[in-house]
């Protein structure tokens, strides 16, 4: 993990590489809470789970694989729940993270930028209570559908949390395709 935190220290916006050995079904995660009263209808979601691996001819120079589920909602009144859990692999080490959705929005219609407070995390230098947060793109389903795309981690505090969940500005690094099957709706 040093080799890959000095490779890191390079890039000017703060870069989580992170990893989950186990992730639920994206199919439990995807569940609409039934009780909706006081918050008004669903109005955003993006739910699924997906991978895919950074090669190391990217921009990192090693190799970097990725698994990611989303439950992620936004009611009328501007609430949010949900949950996502990240799996990020380098160099053999495994990090895992479980985060509480604090913010997200939809832009283009299909393009969800996510974020949250990390409740669960194997990594010492990322402890619960630092923010998490990611873009994740729905390119249609079926077979002639481009593939899906999502980012990896940023990571800082809570105000960093809401911006970036707050600006429409697009990915900074990447977005990959992944393999697998993601629902933007708004």
């Amino acid at each position: 993990m040093r080799a890959l935190t000095a490779c890191l220290r390079s890039v000017s916006v703060p870069i989580i590489l992170v990893a989950i050995s186990s992730l639920p079904a994206a199919t439990a995660l995807a569940q609409v809470p039934a009780a909706v009263t006081n918050r008004g209808p669903l109005v955003e979601s993006a739910t699924g789970g997906y991978h895919w691996t950074i090669s190391e001819d990217d921009i990192f120079g090693i190799e970097v694989g990725n698994v990611m589920s989303v439950a992620a909602h936004k009611y009328a009144d501007g609430t949010v729940d949900g949950v996502f859990h990240y799996k990020q692999t380098a160099f053999g080490e495994a990090f895992i993270f479980t985060v509480r959705v604090t913010c997200m929005n939809v832009y283009e219609g299909n393009r969800a930028k996510i974020g949250g407070v990390i409740e669960v995390s194997n990594d010492p230098t990322l402890p619960p209570g630092i923010f998490l947060w990611f873009q994740a793109i729905d390119n249609g389903q079926g077979n002639a559908a481009f593939p899906d795309e999502s980012t990896i981690i940023g990571a800082g505090d809570e105000a960093e949390n809401e911006e970036f969940c707050d600006s429409p500005a697009f990915p900074r690094f990447g977005p990959w395709e992944v393999q697998g099957n993601l629902q933007v709706r708004d």
